[in-house]
């Protein structure tokens, strides 16, 4: 499966179109994924003790002992950090990058029509 796409800098007036290939399966497990964690409630997390190994861990949080809510917050926060990223580093790895610089002002004319509210946006947010 492809999946192709465009950017652009419009500061700087760079443009390019990327193509990401990759099995079908890939780009469904990741939609999936991202998809059940958008609808995953905020529901709080209970007060349960564990001590941290890793010295790094140790050092964020000042402390050998942390909670699950403390250290995870919420549900929601605890399947995005134990369940969606390494889903997702999988996919990403999995998927073929490609890119093509082209000029700022051809892409534009390309698919102005098309994205027209895009393009007027980014032209409105000139810094």
């Amino acid at each position: 499966m492809k999946n192709w796409s465009y950017g652009i800098n419009n500061y700087y007036k760079t443009a390019s179109i990327s193509l990401e290939t990759a099995p079908w399966h890939i780009f469904v497990i990741e939609t999936i994924t991202e998809f059940i964690c958008d609808i995953i409630p905020p529901i709080s997390l209970p007060n349960i003790k564990f001590r941290l190994r890793d010295k790094d861990s140790i050092e964020f949080n000042q402390s050998e002992w942390t909670t699950v809510k403390e250290w995870y917050g919420d549900l929601k926060q605890l399947f995005h950090s134990v369940i969606h990223i390494p889903i997702s580093n999988f996919c990403w790895d999995r998927i073929v990058k490609k890119y093509i610089e082209v000029d700022y002002d051809k892409l534009k004319e390309m698919f102005y029509k098309k994205d027209k509210e895009f393009f007027d946006d980014c032209e409105n947010d000139k810094i």
